[in-house]
């Protein structure tokens, strides 16, 4: 059985033959960034502060990695049950959401 690492590993362009447009805008961009002077004023570092009740929800986080295979299988066995009405339902539900 391979763990969810090894499945997104094997479904990255490299071994799909794919280009990954995101990869090279990234080494771009870092390629520009290596040319441009850190002390000038347009160099910026951007921060983000996290409240505690972010924080204190982050690190009681639980990961039930056993139910997480257990769902990557039965979707990957075609065996993961889906209601079209319900999806259909929660998409319109989202839609209204959006509009209001």
């Amino acid at each position: 059985m391979s763990s969810i690492t090894e499945t997104i590993r094997s479904a990255t362009p490299e071994s799909t033959g794919k280009k990954d447009l995101r990869a090279e805008k990234a080494n771009a961009a870092s390629s520009e960034g290596a040319a441009t002077d850190i002390s000038s004023p347009e160099a910026q570092v951007d921060q983000v502060a996290l409240s505690e009740a972010v924080m204190s929800t982050i690190e009681d986080a639980k990961f039930d990695a056993a139910k997480v295979e257990a769902l990557r299988l039965a979707i990957m066995e075609g065996n993961y049950p889906l209601d079209a009405q319900r999806i259909a339902e929660n998409m319109l539900d989202l839609e209204r959401m959006i509009n209001s």
